[in-house]
């Protein structure tokens, strides 16, 4: 989901860069730019949507800039400076092998776009249900629905790498009406209801009958889970490959076009030129298509080129195509599996939660039905969720969109959370006296204070301290005190990966946090459910009384896990120590474990390392403390920026080209990032560097890898003696697909599978990926999406330098950026914490005074109120079948 701030003029370039030029050959004169729908909805009245016409260039601009679009008249009072909002987008997509299907096939695609289309108006009409805007005095506004809201929907049918990616943007138009008059859309509403708009967007068009009946009768099947076209799976990874190529040389062009014209735009002309220049580069000896049909023929010449036949057509078995029928779905068990898989991801939740994860799981079931139909079944099962729920707030004007909502299981493992740590914390306990020198270094005083603990008898300790205050040397000299008692010192973290870091550094046994509970008998699945197991412990996960069990990186502990390791040194009267630093990324789900333990940790239990050992420069390590605390994030960025630690780049493009070339770890917030980081360095490398042109492999997600690539896997396998984010590098390409490659660890030799799914290129790392690793030098790309937690953990990861690069065309624009990305907080510390920001919420935007009907109650059915709402059942740990 995206906010549009800028001028309407700008606004069509802006839809116009997320597709190739190519579109232009599917854009006849006269069709328009959008297409404009309006809304209307009441509380006695469902939603209704209806099309408003064609949007033209012009019309476009004066509906993006608030006026009405007929009379030319302004919808109230509008902003007209730079920052002010114009619309919400949200993307309505599908799996690659959807638009690879359409490309082969007109009747696939006639199918595809017309329930593309159809999932669009239920997105408008859904949101038209549940937006609301603030009305009232500042300071005493109160949220009140929408009763008329307007949307432009712009279709596209390539992706900007010019492959098939049909996709929709819809934009949802600030200005909505309540009350008769125009005002300003409650944008946070709108984002914080972006998983009911993602669920309705899929199960829309995969629930679609006449486009799974195309599929069908075409001779394709949906996977379920994934929502992949089967038969087209292998082929859309090296499809899409060698389309990126082409984006990624139009990419090359343009950032050196505008270092050489700085402040100059490129025309429509010059783009022309760089796509046939890029499609020529890539593609050698093949012709630059001109036209739709002459596209559409090369897209299936190239999956020819790469082996695939399409199946042979079945017409019968499109016409008799059923899914599962509704009246076989376990409707009480899909209503706990919401709760359930809600639950595993977050602490609280709101009634667009439970619609998007409700909607994914009717897809999952391969449910097929008209949308009435579907519409039906969803608003019942979200009530029977909803009625399942706690609140976390007693009170009855709870705003729809603030997550107030949770389940007694979330709220049951946070009270055994704190009720142990409680326990462990009520005895009295001495710290073990301890010298300056370990391993041959000089410890501080800190690091003293927190060996003494650590090697003590205090059955909780908490060890907190900022990046580089030398917590695994700490570590290091607490496991020789605790071998010389006699006692075992086991450390547990986030991944295998960090656990082999630190086996090595501090010569403890070491293993993932994961691992250990899994051999105390903790299982779970991918839902989330959890349950135990008694089995016999492997050897090394035993642990014995006064053995000391860490758990480093305690920041990213979540709850579920932090259980299981209590439960296993409750049951072997082991102490427990948690390590780690708040400031640092959170946990992945329901975390702030680390919060509770320092809450309950007596005052000589609990120890700070206020020193910074890890960067060679003391000033650096100053402006670090600052980041950490996000206290005065102007003063960091200036001073930061007078150390050229700061680089600013007027565009994204001269960005990653610039990002191309530096030398050091390159760090990004997203995986979509650091996918095309990954991809420019790499023909950055190939382009200017000698290496070899032997045979290259692509894998399932598009990425081609050759010898002398830096690559990492991403999936732990023992067999093959391989850790996720474990980095290495490609010596040879077998004819089978398969690798060898060289780390520290060795060489190895991957099979081909595991390539294709499970390895990726390693020049650009994911924060979370490079949370422990100490480099020499870092570089940060740092954007609107980036919290506080992920930037100081970015610019703390080089030992000598690091650096963040920021999109702005001024300097202020670039401190403005960094002091939002320090005012982002986005971590989870468990239903407690959840209940306060909720409370702040309504606070900061105002309560939702309450329907006067007894039937409007329900927050989950503002317009329709079933007439039976079953009580809860019970369900064992596991999960039921949800598909009779």
């Amino acid at each position: 989901m995206k906010f549009y701030r800028g001028s309407a003029a700008a606004a069509r370039s802006y839809v116009e860069a997320d597709r190739s030029r190519a579109d232009d050959y599917y854009l006849a004169e006269g069709t328009g730019l959008a297409t404009r729908y309006v809304a209307t909805s009441g509380p006695d009245n469902p939603a209704s949507v209806l099309e408003a016409g064609a949007l033209d260039g012009p019309a476009y601009e004066r509906w993006v800039a608030g006026f009405d679009v007929a009379t030319g008249v302004a919808k109230g009072q509008l902003r007209t400076d730079e920052r002010g909002l114009r619309f919400v987008e949200v993307v309505v997509n599908g799996p690659k092998t959807w638009s690879l299907a359409a490309s082969l096939h007109p009747d696939v695609a006639d199918a595809y776009d017309a329930a593309q289309e159809k999932a669009a108006r239920e997105v408008i009409g859904w949101l038209a249900a549940h937006a609301t805007t603030r009305v009232g005095p500042r300071g005493r506004q109160v949220q009140v629905p929408v009763d008329r809201l307007e949307a432009a929907v712009v279709r596209h049918y390539t992706s900007r790498a010019g492959d098939p990616h049909r996709h929709l943007h819809l934009q949802v138009n600030a200005r909505v009406m309540a009350g008769g008059q125009w005002r300003g859309l409650h944008s946070v509403g709108v984002v914080d209801s972006i998983q009911a708009v993602n669920g309705i967007g899929h199960a829309a068009v995969a629930c679609d009958p006449e486009f799974r009946r195309a599929l069908a009768a075409r001779g394709y099947h949906l996977d379920t889970g994934t929502g992949e076209v089967n038969e087209l799976v292998p082929y859309a990874g090296r499809f899409s490959a060698r389309a990126a190529q082409i984006a990624r040389n139009i990419d090359r062009y343009e950032a050196t076009w505008r270092t050489e014209h700085p402040g100059s735009e490129p025309d429509q002309r010059l783009r022309r030129t760089w796509d046939r220049r890029a499609w020529a580069q890539a593609r050698p000896h093949k012709v630059t298509p001109i036209s739709g049909a002459d596209l559409a023929a090369r897209w299936r010449e190239e999956l020819h080129d790469l082996g695939f036949t399409p199946p042979r057509p079945d017409p019968d078995l499109g016409v008799g195509l059923v899914g599962t029928a509704v009246g076989r779905v376990n409707r009480d068990a899909v209503a706990d599996l919401v709760l359930t898989r809600l639950g595993a991801r977050r602490s609280a939740w709101n009634a667009a939660d439970i619609r998007g994860e409700t909607e994914q799981i009717i897809a999952g079931l391969d449910v097929i039905t008209e949308p009435t139909v579907r519409g039906e079944l969803v608003e019942d099962l979200t009530t029977r969720a909803r009625a399942r729920c706690v609140p976390l707030l007693d009170r009855g004007e709870v705003p729809e969109h603030v997550r107030a909502l949770t389940s007694r299981r979330v709220l049951d493992v946070e009270t055994d959370l704190t009720t142990r740590l409680a326990a462990r914390a009520d005895r009295p306990a001495t710290s073990e006296p301890v010298g300056a020198q370990a391993r041959g270094r000089t410890l501080d005083p800190a690091q003293r204070e927190a060996v003494g603990a650590l090697g003590g008898t205090a059955r909780l300790v908490v060890v907190e301290g900022a990046a580089g205050a030398g917590k695994t040397m700490t570590l290091a000299a607490a496991r020789d005190l605790l071998d010389v008692q006699g006692h075992r010192l086991v450390v547990v973290t986030p991944t295998m990966k960090a656990a082999q870091v630190v086996q090595a550094e501090t010569g403890a046994d070491a293993f993932s946090a994961a691992w250990l509970a899994h051999h105390h008998g903790h299982r779970w699945d991918s839902d989330g459910h959890r349950w135990h197991e008694p089995a016999p412990a492997h050897p090394l996960a035993r642990l014995l009384p006064g053995d000391l069990l860490v758990v480093d990186e305690a920041g990213m502990l979540d709850q579920d896990t932090a259980q299981a390791l209590l439960h296993i040194a409750d049951t072997a009267g082991a102490r427990l120590a948690l390590v780690g630093d708040p400031h640092q990324l959170p946990a992945v789900g329901r975390g702030g474990v680390l919060d509770h333990a320092t809450r309950w940790a007596a005052p000589d239990a609990h120890v700070l390392l206020e020193g910074i050992h890890r960067f060679t420069d003391p000033d650096y390590a100053a402006l670090t403390l600052l980041m950490r605390t996000g206290q005065d994030p102007a003063h960091a960025f200036d001073a930061l920026h007078e150390r050229g630690q700061v680089v600013l780049h007027p565009t994204a493009v001269e960005r990653t080209a610039a990002l191309a070339r530096v030398d050091g770890l390159v760090i990004a917030d997203t995986r979509e990032q650091v996918a095309a980081l990954n991809a420019a360095i790499r023909d950055h490398h190939r382009t200017h560097e000698t290496s070899s042109t032997g045979p290259a492999v692509t894998t399932r997600a598009g990425e081609t890898l050759s010898a002398g690539d830096l690559v990492a896997t991403r999936r732990n396998n023992p067999d093959l003696r391989v850790a996720n984010r474990d980095r290495w590098t490609i010596t040879a390409v077998q004819h089978d697909g398969s690798l060898t490659v060289h780390g520290r660890g060795g060489t190895r030799h991957l099979p081909a599978d595991y390539v294709q799914h499970h390895l990726e290129l390693a020049y650009a790392t994911t924060v979370h990926g490079a949370q422990g690793d100490t480099v020499p030098a870092a570089h940060f790309l740092l954007d609107e999406t980036t919290g506080a937690a992920a930037a100081y953990v970015a610019m703390t990861r080089g030992r000598e330098s690091n650096t963040a690069h920021l999109v702005a065309d001024t300097l202020e624009d670039a401190r403005a950026q960094w002091v939002t990305t320090f005012s982002r907080d986005r971590a989870d510390l468990g239903p407690a914490h959840a209940t306060h920001l909720a409370a702040e919420d309504i606070e900061r935007y105002g309560p939702q005074p309450r329907p006067t009907q007894p039937e409007d109650n329900d927050i989950l059915a503002r317009r329709r109120s079933p007439a039976h709402v079953p009580s809860r059942s019970s369900s064992s740990d596991r999960s039921p079948r949800i598909g009779r």
